[in-house]
């Protein structure tokens, strides 16, 4: 295998975790956004705890994907700093506020005022972020005015707006409320919070049923306007849309039949094939029409010197985040209760 090839699949990989880590962040704060930041007391303060040991570490992935980019691949980083950097700079201005805003409400402890300025900071910039994001992909897969040296020749303001990447934008955001759902009605269901379990479970089984209808009209919108993307799914992807549909219904019927963690496990499988089948579908393209792996890539000393140096890197973070999310998700009090128990409780809650 060529080392361009591998360094390709490490940036699917690292972006499908940005996806589903990072997307589970951004829809904690897109559900405060939904709700007008009338969720209840009991139901924000789950949300902050849930959210608050791993918050930061998540974006360890884009802050890879970027670095990985810039290096192996620098024609397409500069054609997409050109081409993206309005709604790039509008995401990273989400991040930004959305770290002010979940940090000074916890500062803002008893200050009633402050807590829901802040609290409305970060529900909004967490739903910019993923929209802005969104958008980007959005973009890319529907093709972007560049030549093979990276340079731009479109609208910098309104390159980037096309129906495909309009789409992405609003789907980028349900998906982010939907994988946020599932990790949440864990996080209840290991508390033993029966009332919000059920809440959580109703939130996730209407923004499922939002995002099945989502991408019946995504299909469409691919066929119209990225024909290049719509061949690939149709062909080289085929297997991975199945996969993505087949894992996307079993995630929703998981979630009927009160089994959390299994639903989180099948959306996350869902997440990586619609990733990586858009990455399979596309390629030899990373930015269509004009830039392909073989144009674009660095020199072979540089690719393989970054795989080794991402593998020996790996050995040392990937047990320490681990160790990470076992001590803060992976330890939660019981109160007696079983699994099993708690299910109930939770399926008796919502019919109620």
């Amino acid at each position: 295998m060529t080392p361009e090839l591998i360094v390709c699949g490490i940036l699917l990989v690292a972006i499908t975790l940005y996806a589903i880590l990072g997307g589970a962040d951004f829809g904690a704060g897109v559900w405060e956004f939904n709700t007008a930041m009338r969720s209840s007391k009991k139901e924000r303060d789950l949300l902050y705890r849930a959210i608050g040991p791993v918050w930061e570490v998540n974006h360890v992935w884009l802050i890879f994907a970027i670095v990985l980019m810039f290096s192996a691949f620098p024609v397409v980083f500069a054609a997409l700093s050109r081409a993206l950097w309005i709604p790039l700079l509008l995401a990273l201005l989400g991040i930004f506020a959305r770290s002010v805003g979940f940090a000074f409400r916890a500062y803002a402890a008893g200050a009633v005022r402050q807590q829901a300025i802040f609290g409305a900071v970060f529900a909004f910039a967490s739903t910019s972020t993923p929209f802005f994001f969104g958008a980007c992909a959005g973009a890319i897969a529907g093709g972007l005015d560049v030549d093979v040296n990276g340079k731009f020749h479109g609208d910098y303001l309104t390159g980037w707006i096309t129906p495909l990447s309009v789409f992405c934008s609003f789907y980028a955001v349900g998906l982010c409320s939907y994988i946020s759902a599932l990790f949440m009605s864990c996080e209840a269901l290991a508390d033993n919070e029966a009332e919000l379990t059920a809440v959580w479970r109703r939130r996730a089984l209407t923004m499922g049923v939002i995002l099945g209808a989502f991408s019946t009209v995504g299909l469409v919108i691919v066929a119209n306007y990225a024909p290049l993307l719509w061949t690939g799914f149709l062909s080289k992807s085929l297997p991975l849309v199945a996969i993505s549909a087949a894992t996307g219904l079993i995630s929703m019927l998981c979630v009927w039949k009160a089994r959390y963690q299994f639903a989180a496990g099948a959306a996350a499988l869902t997440v990586a094939c619609v990733i990586l089948g858009w990455g399979v579908a596309q390629y030899p393209w990373i930015v269509p029409p004009a830039i392909d792996v073989q144009s674009a890539k660095g020199p072979d000393s540089v690719l393989w010197a970054m795989i080794i140096v991402i593998a020996a890197g790996a050995v040392v973070l990937v047990p320490a985040l681990g160790w990470l999310f076992y001590l803060f998700k992976g330890q939660h009090p019981n109160n007696g209760k079983t699994a099993a128990t708690l299910n109930r409780d939770t399926t008796t809650n919502t019919s109620q």
